[in-house]
């Protein structure tokens, strides 16, 4: 049995090639040979060093961004196509975007200065280190999923783990 979470594009790629039993990701599929359960609702947040101006701020304008440097996850992650979404929508250019392949890289890149970090909520854990900024003037839910391919749901360690998937 293998389960997997990450990038939605990865995790998915990894379920259809039968590389994975099960995976979860931020990303609902219409392909009618993975099965899907919504597992349950997260948010995006920003995060800055305590020592950034924002630190001592408990959220911040989507307009605030413009020109900001952002540190964001790869092309393919859920949290980066959702956000660029919304600055889109609002007509909102930051500045340089800091391309990372991980949250923990996301998390060292804002650590090291090289900008305001974006992650889920639930990701962000707590620390001194970091302050937590909800953004106002956007929809940053993003439900997530628990996937595995149509054939394979009724295998007995799938059907388990998806039975233990409150339904919603």
């Amino acid at each position: 049995f293998s389960l997997a979470v990450g990038n939605s594009s990865d995790v998915l790629r990894q379920v259809l090639d039968h590389a994975v039993d099960v995976a979860v990701m931020a990303k609902h599929v219409s392909d009618p040979r993975v099965h899907s359960l919504r597992l349950r609702t997260d948010r995006l947040v920003l995060f800055v060093p305590r020592s950034h101006p924002w630190g001592s701020r408990k959220s911040v304008a989507l307009e605030a961004l413009a020109g900001q440097d952002l540190v964001i996850r790869e092309r393919g992650s859920i949290t980066r196509e959702v956000f660029e979404a919304r600055l889109a929508e609002a007509g909102v250019k930051p500045g340089a975007l800091v391309e990372v392949q991980t949250r923990e890289a996301v998390r060292e890149a804002v650590a090291a200065g090289f900008g305001i970090g974006i992650i889920f909520d639930s990701e962000f854990g707590q620390g001194p280190a970091s302050a937590k900024l909800t953004v106002k003037g956007a929809d940053l839910n993003v439900a997530e999923y628990v996937v595995c391919l149509e054939e394979r749901r009724r295998l007995p360690l799938v059907r388990a783990l998806l039975e233990l998937v409150p339904d919603r």
